[in-house]
């Protein structure tokens, strides 16, 4: 027997496409093959799933997509007060695939058949016992000898032969050659024959135009155009000061030495901050309000002065350049009170997006109610008759909620800026916050992270040799009523 390899999955996948692992065997024609798929957690005896695969039409090939299964084994990792670099857990997922196969146990006969007894022996080294239910194709399906063709009983075996419970002499041709089953149907069962192990998925899904250029190499955090798992734009991206980024990298278990996220600003000065997270994936916090606690490389702290226009993040390893430079440029167009939206973007990372425009806070309530029978009374004093109190309360609420509904407006943003903005609009996962600035608008006084719905569902892929000033609006409801106290 023999399993080859015809194609599997990269070593890293985004959760939400096709993960599809195909390979071939040469004993795919025999009877009742299937290929058998043994999925396990990395690592362990932990089997989360199996799969039995007949064989592809055309090319007996085992084929499987694993995307929905291993969907199952990825969330994401949130933590709104975290500034530093966690391992994401819950963002990625390591499986290891064990390849089998099973076909129908079967002792295939090519000698002349003979008589033992007025009964038919056949010639053939086997393990069949006497009392033995077996099944008997022959290479011609039974037309020369049409005894022989079906369900008998082995009556006795020997050294080489065994005999079954058809007449020999309703036999027309002692040569022609069959096949012997069991007639339950049992099968040879052989796993792990060939292994790909140490695989991983993390939970991003690749557009579908982009999907066949995908190169897992390309976020492995090896060399200089390497990328975060995340859509961010790399150059083109504007940031309030109290917006927060976390974004998910391939850290490779980076622990001794530590690789650093190195961070440089417009005014010249130079940071960074270790990544020890001990795990495949980590997140890192990296934005304006988040960056964290930073060791000082050259110049000063804070990192973010009143001066500072941008500054720019990567990741090294042994003190070189393992990703592209993302830059984030700040934007300090913000009115006392603003409104951000933290969202899950389609590469797993937490992205967001300030809303400095006009904001407009509806509201609508909810009621259930019932029409009770009012008591009343019987007056005693002079005529005897049934009265009711005006007061008295007839249609009763019993449950009331409000729900809350804002609309958002953006300030003018870049053509980059706007593509990334279709993702918060689709995004599963989204927080709004309202921050509170001090007089001067420079530095967020309060804020508060509230869980939200997006209730827009449509949008324009805004592109500036159309429009040469873009903005975006967007329409959120919390997530969460409100009870009055009813």
């Amino acid at each position: 027997m023999a399993i080859i390899n015809i194609a599997r999955a990269q070593p890293l996948m985004p959760a939400y496409n096709p993960i599809k692992f195909i390979y071939d065997s040469s004993n795919n024609n025999l009877q009742g093959f299937k290929y058998i798929f043994d999925i396990y957690e990395s690592g362990t005896a932990n089997k989360i799933a199996e799969y039995r695969v007949m064989p592809t039409y055309g090319t007996g090939y085992g084929e499987v997509d694993l995307s929905k299964l291993l969907q199952a084994q990825v969330s994401y990792d949130l933590n709104l007060t975290n500034t530093s670099v966690y391992i994401a857990t819950n963002s990625h997922y390591q499986y290891d695939v064990n390849v089998g196969e099973e076909y129908l146990t079967t002792t295939n006969y090519i000698a002349n058949l003979t008589n033992n007894a007025g009964n038919v022996q056949i010639n053939v080294v086997n393990i069949f016992v006497a009392g033995d239910q077996i099944n008997i194709t022959q290479a011609d399906l039974g037309v020369a000898n049409p005894n022989l063709e079906g369900l008998f009983t082995v009556l006795s075996v020997g050294v080489g032969f065994l005999v079954v419970s058809s007449p020999f002499a309703a036999v027309t041709d002692i040569t022609i050659n069959g096949a012997i089953t069991y007639a339950d149907g049992r099968k040879t069962i052989t796993r792990d024959i060939i292994t790909a192990i140490k695989n991983f998925v993390f939970n991003g899904a690749i557009r579908w135009v982009e999907w066949p250029v995908y190169d897992y190499d390309d976020f492995m955090l090896n060399n200089f155009q390497d990328r975060f798992l995340t859509n961010l734009p790399p150059s083109e991206f504007y940031a309030t000061l109290s917006q927060d980024l976390w974004v998910n990298a391939v850290a490779n278990n980076s622990t001794t030495p530590p690789d650093t996220m190195f961070f440089q600003t417009s005014d010249g000065d130079t940071f960074e901050k270790n990544v020890t997270a001990a795990a495949h994936v980590s997140g890192i916090s990296i934005g304006p309000n988040n960056y964290g606690l930073l060791s000082v490389v050259s110049g000063a702290l804070p990192m973010i002065k009143p001066t500072t226009e941008w500054y720019t993040v990567r990741y090294e390893r042994n003190g070189f350049p393992s990703s592209k430079q993302y830059k984030v440029n700040l934007d300090r167009r913000v009115r006392t009170v603003e409104h951000s939206i933290l969202f899950l973007d389609r590469m797993g990372s937490w992205g967001s997006f300030a809303f400095t425009g006009r904001a407009y806070t509806t509201g609508e309530v909810t009621r259930e109610q019932f029409n009770k029978d009012i008591p009343g009374y019987v007056e005693t004093a002079g005529i005897d008759r049934w009265l009711y109190e005006t007061t008295e309360t007839g249609m009763t609420n019993t449950y009331i909620a409000t729900d809350t509904t804002i609309s958002l407006n953006t300030d003018w943003m870049n053509q980059d800026m706007a593509l990334y903005f279709t993702e918060l609009i689709s995004s599963p996962n989204t927080y709004i916050k309202i921050s509170n600035y001090d007089a001067d608008c420079e530095l967020p006084e309060s804020e508060q992270y509230v869980s939200c719905t997006i209730v827009t569902s449509s949008f324009e892929e805004f592109k500036q040799r159309n429009k040469n000033l873009i903005k975006q609006s967007i329409v959120v409801k919390l997530a969460n009523n409100n009870i009055v106290n009813s």
